[in-house]
């Protein structure tokens, strides 16, 4: 039963079918994104059209430009949430600059990646394929390369070598993920926690003396 019209006012929102008109809009939103997310989960960001989220998500055009103005905006906003979300468990365990933690912050990175291919492979697959991602991945990364410099290789007084082992161990275990996910390199869980634990040791070591 309609109960209201779809517009808020200055009297406050107007309520349809028990939902406010920005709660509609918020689930609309929600529904292209995971839509998405399926589409990269099964071709890739390349499969990632307007069209094909409409269809995936059940709506029309018109609610697709209702959220954004373009499947690149579309994909850049899906990349930054994705991004935070790996952010996070990286910044509660490299709050120190703590060598005992280094496997279980190993241990925590490589299950979020396994913990929703979709999203693994928009964040560390896609960039490396034509898709439009290469300016947001350029504005995004230096985040993560902070975080490391800043905690991980807190000790290294230097800080342009600081920066050059933070650089290079978030851009070759950036590589080293998209070749596990991609299927190019074959290793275990365990493999895999193991050498980016080691490869944390090797870098904090590296420039000890």
């Amino acid at each position: 039963m309609q109960t209201g019209q779809e517009s808020d006012d200055d009297a406050g929102p107007r309520i349809w079918g028990g939902t406010t008109l920005t709660e509609r809009r918020e689930a609309r939103r929600a529904a292209l994104l995971e839509a998405a997310l399926d589409l990269i989960g099964e071709s890739g960001a390349a499969g990632v059209t307007m069209r094909a989220v409409c269809r995936r998500a059940n709506l029309t055009d018109r609610y697709f430009y209702e959220s954004f103005a373009s499947r690149d905006e579309l994909l850049d906003l899906l990349y930054r949430q994705v991004a935070d979300e790996f952010l996070e468990p990286m910044t509660a365990f490299a709050a120190t600059d703590n060598p005992s933690r280094d496997h279980a912050l190993s241990e925590v990175l490589v299950d979020k990646v396994l913990a929703d291919p979709r999203k693994s492979r928009l964040f560390l697959v896609e960039p490396y394929s034509s898709t439009g991602l290469g300016q947001t991945t350029i504005a995004v990364m230096p985040v993560f390369t902070r975080l490391m410099q800043d905690h991980l290789f807190a000790h290294i007084e230097n800080p342009v070598r600081r920066r050059l082992a933070a650089v290079t161990m978030a851009s070759g275990n950036a590589g080293m993920f998209s070749a596990w996910l991609n299927g190019s390199l074959r290793a275990t869980r365990e493999e895999i926690i193991d050498h980016c634990a080691e490869t944390i040791a090797a870098y904090r070591s590296l420039y000890r003396s």
